[in-house]
């Protein structure tokens, strides 16, 4: 599944949103079993800007097509259906983060 909250790795603690949204750094500590973790943000999030964007070109490309000569109101409506998608983009980003274990290092 995609989108999904993270989850700890050794002890499977859901992160919810406002933690999700909190981690920083590239490696964490688990409130619940304190061992480490890496953080790993950019495939998924990578992906999902790039379905967002090609989300943005379909509305936009479907509403000039389908609204004929309306002029400024074509504009004005666009750049609301944009404002919107990257407003749930941006809501949805903590969702991409996943957790891993950390490698021990020999």
């Amino acid at each position: 599944m995609f989108l999904r909250l993270p989850v700890c790795p050794y002890c499977h603690a859901v992160y919810h949103y406002k933690e999700a949204s909190d981690l920083k750094g590239k490696t964490e500590t688990c409130y619940h079993c304190r061992k480490t973790f890496l953080i790993r943000r950019r495939g998924p999030q990578w992906l999902f800007l790039g379905m967002v964007s090609l989300c943005l070109i379909g509305i936009d490309v479907l509403i000039f097509f389908s609204s004929g000569n309306l002029g400024m109101s074509l504009l004005i409506l666009t750049v609301l259906a944009d404002v919107l998608c990257v407003t749930a983009a941006v809501w949805l980003l903590p969702l991409t983060i996943r957790l891993v274990p950390e490698k021990k290092k020999k």
